[in-house]
């Protein structure tokens, strides 16, 4: 049954629709959309207003830089010129000391009361090279303090506070320090102007004590000699270092015709296994370092051997050198020389530093002999930039 369906709008019940008189519209296309008015591109104006504050910018800058100039680029060589210069005036003994048997180094003093009091060495003050972390150093040296304190019978303490081979030359000079080690470059130094006598080396057993430097480049590098270090950069350990610093600028110099700042870059890397890990790291084309620490290097795994490629290795040098001040009471001095010579490094913390590179004892020095090589260096490098 169909449901009824409501009525039209407008029409009353059962009314027919009316017929529409208007015809039904033709079928046609949709007319197109009334065209907008054109507009004017504002990108002229904006490119004119561009250029307009660039170039304010560029008058803002020209007269900041007219009126705050930038400071000039700093000399780096003002430093290398300063080590020059005081190096030449630590090449002979100072006017302090006497060297009557000609052996290079200050003697003992004739006068009895030149000697350290006795109040002075109650206690002996120890450190290795200055430059070592001191909290670092104590643990790897403990084992020959101790040795040191039996030898002497004296308590020995390391002295925490020398902080810079500066520091070291100073506190040996004025008898705060009694038995310290110089690195190679540095000895000659602290035997002339500090009073320094060398004694002993790190070696192996049979006595031998030496080491070369090497320039090293990385395994994959372009470089075959040191001559194509012309526009490189090379890392130095520092200028106190012999095998780290002042040999590779004299070799450079008197070899391969290459000066610092004029045909190669250098920067300090501060220590000889940091240098290894930073060619590696491609921060240097070269650098040069002593092949001792090369070995220790290699055996902590800071490198592998694969890695590195060797392009000039130099004579022998000796290492770091301990020592004592020239007027340290003689008793003591031979005391302590006792400490050194019966000294071995096999199952103690001193050998497990030296343990890779083969080193297990202590050797007497001779200055004026082993040290040849490093005062000739030291007498090229005073004059490393004069130039024809």
């Amino acid at each position: 049954m169909n449901e009824p369906q409501p009525p039209t709008s407008g029409m009353s019940p059962g009314t027919p629709p009316a017929a529409s008189s208007a015809p039904p519209p033709a079928a046609s296309s949709a007319p197109p959309p009334a065209a907008r008015p054109a507009r004017s591109s504002s990108w002229g104006f904006t490119l004119v207003l561009t250029l307009l504050l660039v170039a304010a910018a560029g008058g803002v800058y020209a007269y900041f830089r007219i009126t705050n100039p930038p400071p000039p680029e700093p000399d780096k060589l003002a430093s290398l010129r300063g080590y020059i210069a005081n190096l030449g005036r630590t090449q002979t003994l100072a006017a302090d000391y006497t060297d009557a048997n000609g052996d290079l180094v200050a003697d003992p003093p004739t006068d009895p009361a030149k000697f350290l009091r006795p109040e002075a060495v109650k206690e002996l003050a120890f450190t290795v090279v200055g430059s070592e972390d001191p909290e670092k150093a104590q643990i790897q040296w403990k084992d020959f303090m101790l040795a040191l304190e039996k030898a002497t019978g004296r308590p020995v303490k390391y002295l925490a506070e020398v902080a810079s081979v500066e520091d070291q030359v100073r506190a040996v000079r004025e008898g705060r320090l009694h038995v310290t080690a110089f690195n190679t470059g540095q000895v000659s130094t602290a035997v002339n102007t500090a009073g320094f006598v060398p004694l002993f080396c790190i070696a192996d057993n049979d006595g031998r004590y030496a080491y070369e430097m090497e320039i090293l480049v990385r395994r994959d590098s372009p470089v075959q000699t040191p001559a194509d270090l012309r526009g490189k950069t090379i890392g130095l350990t520092s200028l106190s270092s012999n095998s780290g610093g002042k040999a590779p600028l004299v070799v450079l110099k008197e070899k391969f015709g290459l000066l610092p700042g004029r045909d190669y870059d250098y920067r300090f890397t501060g220590d000889h296994v940091r240098a290894v890990k930073e060619l590696s790291a491609g921060q240097y084309d070269a650098v040069c370092v002593a092949n001792d620490q090369l070995a220790r290097a290699l055996a902590v795994g800071v490198v592998k051997p694969e890695q590195l490629r060797s392009i000039y290795k130099s004579e022998t040098f000796p290492p770091l050198c301990f020592g004592v001040p020239h007027n340290l009471p003689p008793d003591l001095v031979e005391k302590v020389k006792a400490a050194f010579r019966d000294f071995r490094f096999e199952g103690n913390s001193v050998g497990e530093l030296y343990k890779s590179q083969g080193k297990n004892r202590f050797a007497p020095v001779d200055y004026a002999r082993d040290w040849k090589l490093i005062r000739e260096v030291d007498q090229a490098l005073s004059k490393l930039l004069e130039t024809d």
